[in-house]
Formats: structure tokens, sequence, C-alpha cells
């Protein structure tokens, strides 16, 4: 059974009718994305796997997995999420790889691997329950943050880790640092040497594309979940996101890590020998407001398309810390720490409990 595949924890049944079939679709936190070093580049290295080999789809680090060992009950725990998959993702499937370059590989999408499983559950006399992430990749959000961290990351290697006083940096954006969220723009860094031609690096961040999108997420939550009840789903849960402006990046493992991947060898002994390992906010405190209504407007497109339903809720996301998301890039910050995937599983347990 092509299911199976996904399968990332079982236990032995015991009671039928006290047993429970969990299944998750969704994005990277869901799927779920652990970047443990500060490795630059495609295919999301120093990014960890379960034993699918899948980098950036860790079913074993997911609150999936966190929830089935707070709750005996779960005998199946399947994982269909995938790092970088919007809502048309999770109904269709994708022809082409994740963003970690992973291919889907099955013989259904995700929605129709889980609504598969969800019957199966149910005409083998368990229960079944579902749950869910997704929206942010249906826009370009992933990119403009991750781009911002770049530029967060060069900023801080033009203040601080320059050892020869050669490193420049700029932003270049209309309404300067503060509009470059929403509206894009970029910024420039470059070697200012004292010998011979400067060395130019530009980093691109587009304008954010969310309010073109949001009618199409609204629409497509309504079409999961009424896919998931139509299997004959108990209970599904749509996880919502939580606000990252707490997000901490190293930006001194990072800047070093992106530079001496963007330098020539050359040019790389203008860098210290060593990183220098410097936590700064990821969400500068002059885009907090604006990161805050983004994810706002996010969560609302994804609300508006949940069906009501008794056998239906959207779980509002738990308080976040800075020790909840992790320190690193490209792939890492704003992703959950093992605490923040603690409090996503304590979230969803507290609105299973509560149907």
């Amino acid at each position: 059974m092509d299911a199976n595949k996904d399968r990332i924890r079982c236990r032995e049944v015991q009671t039928v009718e006290d047993d429970t079939v969990l299944t998750l679709t969704g994005d990277s936190i869901s799927s779920s994305h652990h970047q443990f070093g500060f490795g630059v580049g495609p295919g999301c290295p120093m990014t960890s796997s379960d034993n699918r080999g899948m980098p950036g789809n860790n079913g074993v680090y997911s609150y999936g997995r966190r929830y089935f060992d707070m709750d005996g009950s779960i005998v199946d725990y399947d994982n269909y999420a995938r790092t970088g998959y919007g809502t048309g993702d999770i109904i269709f499937g994708r022809a082409g790889p994740d963003a970690c370059g992973n291919g889907w590989g099955r013989v259904a999408s995700p929605l129709g691997l889980a609504t598969a499983r969800i019957a199966k559950a149910k005409a083998d006399g368990h229960n079944a329950y579902h749950a869910t992430t997704g929206g942010v990749n249906n826009t370009n959000w992933t990119t403009v943050l991750t781009r911002l961290g770049m530029c967060r990351g060069l900023e801080f290697a033009a203040e601080a880790l320059d050892p020869y006083g050669v490193f420049r940096f700029e932003w270049a954006a209309v309404g300067g640092k503060q509009g470059i969220v929403t509206n894009g723009g970029g910024c420039n860094f470059w070697l200012d040497l004292p010998v011979g031609e400067d060395y130019y690096i530009n980093i691109g961040v587009p304008r954010y594309d969310g309010p073109a999108q949001y009618a199409g997420i609204t629409a497509d939550a309504t079409t999961i979940v009424n896919s998931l009840l139509g299997a004959g789903a108990d209970k599904v849960v749509w996880m919502l996101y939580y606000d990252i402006t707490p997000a901490n990046l190293d930006v001194g493992q990072y800047g070093w890590a992106k530079l001496k991947s963007l330098l020539p060898t050359g040019l790389q002994s203008y860098l210290p020998s060593v990183p220098v390992s410097t936590l700064q906010p990821l969400i500068d405190p002059l885009w907090v407001g604006t990161v805050r209504g983004v994810i706002s407007d996010l969560n609302w497109a994804i609300q508006l398309g949940v069906p009501f339903d008794p056998a239906v809720r959207v779980a509002f996301p738990p308080p976040i810390t800075p020790g909840d998301i992790q320190v690193t890039a490209e792939g890492g910050s704003p992703h959950p720490s093992p605490s923040g995937q603690d409090k996503l599983a304590n979230t969803l347990a507290g609105v299973l409990s509560g149907m």
C-alpha cells in the first residue's frame, strides 16, 4: 500500500473501538523542516530527515509524532506533508520536487492518500483524526523571508565580520529598509578593494504577493476539509500560523557561511577564519507590525475557507518565544525548534480533546 511509505509511527492494535489513525498533510511546519547547521545552497544541506531519507521532511521531529507519543490510542501516524507545498499541492500533488529537491513519488496526491487512509481506518473500525497546515506556500512569503534573512546576514557581516574594513552594505527599497517587507526591493553588499575592481553582491527581495492568493487559499481550504470529512474523518484540525516575530537568527554564523559560498576563493581571506556566533532578531524591529499583519491576513484567509462543522476546528497558535524557533538559515528560522514543536503538539492535543 503506497500510503504506508509515509507511515512514521505505529502501535499494535489492542481495542478496535478505542484506536485512532492520525494523518497529516501540509507544508514544512507539519512535514517538518529541521535545519541543524548553516548549510547554504540547493538541496537543503544540514537539514534532517527521517527514515524516508528526504531532507526537509522529518516526520519524527514533527508535532505529529509528538502528539502520537502523548496519545496512546493512536495506532498509526502517517505524514503526507512536504516542505514547500501549498494548498494546491496538497489537493493535486506536485509534478516537480519539493522545496528541498525531493520528488513526490507517490501514486496519489497528499489529500488522495490521506482520504484513502481515513476511509480504510473507518472500514477497519478505527477513529480517524487529521491535522494540516497550508497556505503560506501559495504565496511567495517563504522567498521573501529567505531573502530578508540573507540581507540580515550580509548586513551583520559588513558591520562585524570584516577584519579589514572593506565590506559595505545598503538596503535598496521603496520606503527604505522599513518598506521592503511587502513592497520588495533588495540589498547590496560589496567588497571595496583597495586595489582592483570592487566585488558586488545583490540580493533581490520580491514584492509580497499574498493578497492576490488569498481567495485561492480560502477555496482550497474548503475543498481539503470537505474531502477529509467525505472520507469519514472524525476530527479535522487546521493548524494556523504562529507569530514569527520572536525569531532569532544567528547572523554571525549565517553571514559567514553565506559570504563564504558567494565570494571567490581568492576573496575569502577577508573573512575571519571562524564564524562569530551572534543572535539577532530575524524580523527587524522596523518590520514587526507588517509581519504580524501578513500572518493575520493569511490566517484569516484560511479561516474563511474552513467549513463550519462539529468535526472541524481551527487551532489558534500558542504563544511563541525565541527559544521555540530555530536560529539557522536558509531554511531553519522561523521553523519551530523542538520546544516549538512540543507547543504545537500540545495545542493539537487540546483542540482534539475539546471536540
